[in-house]
């Protein structure tokens, strides 16, 4: 990914410079003019990425409605429509490397679900409009901001057919090969609806998490349903079996895809501070984990619980505590979903009675020393 933004980048600078170049020798034209165009070039490629993303999940939408599906949550950045028992409301959160998601649910009378359509969505709007604009070219249109929307959207919709990591083309690509992985893809899809809609991780049974043994564990799908047992465990405050379920991913997760990574970090440290291990090692690998550092200049719920648990077990430091721990309850309405929701609530009261306890304990030794002078 980095290797082919770095290539587009250059690319993007290669042309504007020969853009210039050309008619800074060509014609008469002011040479601040020029530099001062090739900026709005560039604005305008962003503005137009960010618009793609836009059309890329509106795609998404549309054609998971053209194929049965029914909608659960529209997110642009770090916003999202959720659909939550009949009604709408806004969610606050952020997935690595995904600009959007639009997450929708096939009907539970299809037993074999239309997929390709639905993953195919995205980049096929992207295509379409690029095309669109294509046609205002051919008839005459010759705007080079014109050119650069054009450009933004195929760039777009390739890039999430390249099957890499969690684009739409390597879950296509995934559920092609293996057709054992498309149960697991629907199970994900309706277990996100049964968490938005109220059902909690205590609720999930392990029989009824689909694993597919000929995958290791670290894989997309197989992940997710380890991750889901690990927040059952974190829901009911037994942090060592958590602990047990995450330490396996933890040493693999440079093999897991990178929201996951970041997820497996939290949750290992999370359990590894209130089991109070005192393992300063593993404290100190997760802290400079650049993925683990990446993700806490997220703002989010999920962040805001971790720094209070850092302030708390690692720094000592029960106002600093004391803070994240009130940024994360004003945050507990932007959770995407019920369950997460439920759970950080559940997790955040036990990091604020442990911060309770010793505020009480440290005023009792305060209290006995001025006793003592």
């Amino acid at each position: 990914m980095k290797k082919i933004l770095i290539t587009l980048y250059i690319a993007i600078c290669a042309i504007i410079g020969f853009w210039i170049g050309y008619h800074a020798a060509m014609t008469d034209i002011d040479i601040g003019w020029l530099l001062i165009r090739a900026g709005l070039i560039l604005i305008s490629i962003a503005v137009f990425g960010f618009l793609h993303i836009i059309i890329h999940e509106m795609g998404h939408l549309v054609a998971g409605k053209v194929s049965g599906y029914q909608f659960l949550f529209f997110r642009i950045a770090n916003w999202a429509l959720v659909k939550e028992q009949h009604q709408y409301r806004m969610a606050k959160f952020s997935i690595a490397g995904t600009g959007g998601q639009c997450l929708m649910l096939p009907s539970e009378r299809d037993y074999n679900p239309p997929y390709r359509l639905y993953l195919f969505g995205g980049a096929l709007a992207n295509f379409i409009t690029a095309i669109i604009g294509l046609g205002f070219v051919l008839m005459g249109g010759r705007s080079v901001y014109l050119y650069s929307f054009i450009v933004t959207g195929l760039f777009t919709g390739i890039l999430n057919l390249i099957p890499f990591s969690i684009t739409d083309g390597n879950t296509l690509k995934r559920l092609k090969m293996d057709p054992n992985k498309r149960p697991q893809f629907f199970q994900q899809l309706r277990l996100s609806a049964d968490f938005i809609n109220g059902k909690m991780y205590g609720e999930i049974k392990d029989h009824e998490l689909i694993e597919n043994p000929n995958e290791p564990m670290t894989e997309q799908f197989n992940a997710y349903t380890v991750l889901v047992q690990i927040n059952r465990e974190l829901e009911a405050e037994n942090f060592g079996h958590a602990l047990e379920l995450t330490e396996p991913l933890w040493n693999q997760r440079s093999q897991m895809v990178k929201p996951y990574q970041m997820d497996v970090s939290r949750d290992y440290l999370f359990c590894h501070l209130t089991m109070e291990t005192e393992d300063t090692m593993i404290q100190n690998e997760i802290k400079e984990d650049p993925v683990f550092k990446q993700y806490l200049k997220t703002n989010q719920l999920e962040t805001y619980r971790i720094k209070a648990a850092m302030a708390f077990w690692i720094d000592k430091d029960l106002d600093q505590a004391e803070t994240w721990i009130e940024k994360a309850e004003k945050s507990l309405d932007q959770a995407p979903t019920y369950a997460d929701r439920a759970l950080n609530k559940k997790l955040l009261d036990f990091v604020e009675e442990k911060v309770s306890q010793e505020r009480v304990n440290r005023t009792a030794s305060n209290d006995v020393e001025e006793e003592l002078v």
